[in-house]
């Protein structure tokens, strides 16, 4: 037999792999992310903002209105740890604001600021 001929292999030596590399990927991100569970993200909901001269910040006193660029039927930016993840309306929960949410962003049309 030369080097470029075909040599029978023993395959008995290997182990058998019981289900796909792909459903122990699964299971293992999965394990991964259940230690995640615990971890505090900051979440925000934008109302909107405006641009402002430092002159004009320091004239702001009690009761001043700053008037911001968003219109009130424009969806609400949803942010965690600063980056846009969905959309909402603001709604009101006995005496405390809410954010229903409206619209999630996919990975594809995050918009990267």
């Amino acid at each position: 037999m030369t080097d470029k001929e075909p040599k029978n292999l023993d395959l008995s030596k290997f182990e058998s792999i019981e289900r796909p590399v792909e459903d122990k990927q699964d299971e293992s991100s999965s394990n991964t992310l259940g230690l995640l569970m615990d971890v505090e993200l900051e979440l925000s909901a934008i109302l909107g903002s405006t641009d402002m001269s430092v002159k004009k910040i320091l004239e702001l006193t009690k009761g001043s209105i700053i008037e911001l660029e968003n219109k009130t039927a424009e969806p609400i930016d949803l942010l965690v740890n600063g980056k846009l993840i969905g959309r909402g309306e603001v709604v009101i929960i006995e005496d405390n604001f809410g954010l229903r949410i409206t619209d999630t962003i996919d990975e594809g049309k995050k918009v990267h600021e």
